[in-house]
């Protein structure tokens, strides 16, 4: 559609996908609950800035934070290798997101939120450190491993973060009173979102201070944290 018609089209038909996903949420209806409303008051008040500290918002921290950093500096790292395209990335990416939201719900209930986290956080360690071992590599030769890299590498993401986006959140909430899952997970996004946030801009400063290599290494070295952190979590 871009190639065709430009990004005017591209843009328009995405507004129109949005306005018919809007009118169709505007027509749900909340059913009745015998849950109590939560109780009114700051946060401090209610206890709920101690849910920050929490071993399992550490892990989403980390999460978001890899999040950030590769979808932001992946498209500029490929132009430093030559690379032209990652359409094979973002269709490696959608087709694993399929997969794993499909398959891989009922997983988590089988089997724990631990056993789904541990592992994809080792699994977006190792992917990540690829990325620096192609930074490592000289341009001649990381163009021609791009590809199948770059799909594993997208497969991989979207197994971490589909993984991890359901089982965190759940690893918690299972822990919590009906009546505040709303804010709890409402703090799992706020934490998420920073970690991104400082993701984008920290790793901006870093890259253009020592290279995307060095970049990607730290990031590793940051998600292997993440993953030793989550290795902590309830067995339960």
């Amino acid at each position: 559609m871009i190639r065709r018609l430009g990004f005017r089209a591209l843009f328009a038909m995405a507004a129109a996908v949005a306005t018919v996903a809007g009118s169709i949420v505007l027509r749900l209806r909340e059913p009745g609950s015998e849950t109590a409303r939560p109780a009114p008051g700051y946060l401090w008040e209610r206890g709920t800035l101690g849910e920050v500290v929490r071993l399992s918002m550490g892990v989403t921290g980390f999460f978001g934070l890899g999040a950030g950093t590769i979808f932001v500096f992946l498209p500029t790292f490929a132009e430093s290798l030559g690379v032209r395209t990652l359409a094979l990335f973002y269709t490696a990416y959608a087709l694993a997101a399929i997969g794993v939201r499909v398959l891989g719900g009922r997983f988590i209930d089988t089997h724990g939120r631990r056993a789904v986290i541990v592992p994809s956080m080792l699994v977006q360690t190792i992917a990540t450190g690829l990325l620096a071992v192609m930074g490592f590599s000289s341009p001649g030769r990381a163009r021609r491993p791009w590809c199948p890299c770059c799909s594993w590498r997208a497969s991989c993401r979207v197994a971490r973060t589909g993984s991890s986006i359901r089982g965190s959140p759940r690893s918690f909430t299972d822990q919590t009173p009906a009546e505040r899952r709303g804010v709890v997970v409402g703090i799992f996004s706020s934490v998420f979102l920073t970690g991104q946030t400082t993701g984008a801009f920290v790793f901006g400063y870093i890259t253009h201070g020592i290279g995307y290599a060095f970049m990607w290494t730290l990031l590793t070295s940051l998600l292997f944290a993440g993953f030793a952190l989550s290795l902590k979590l309830d067995r339960a």
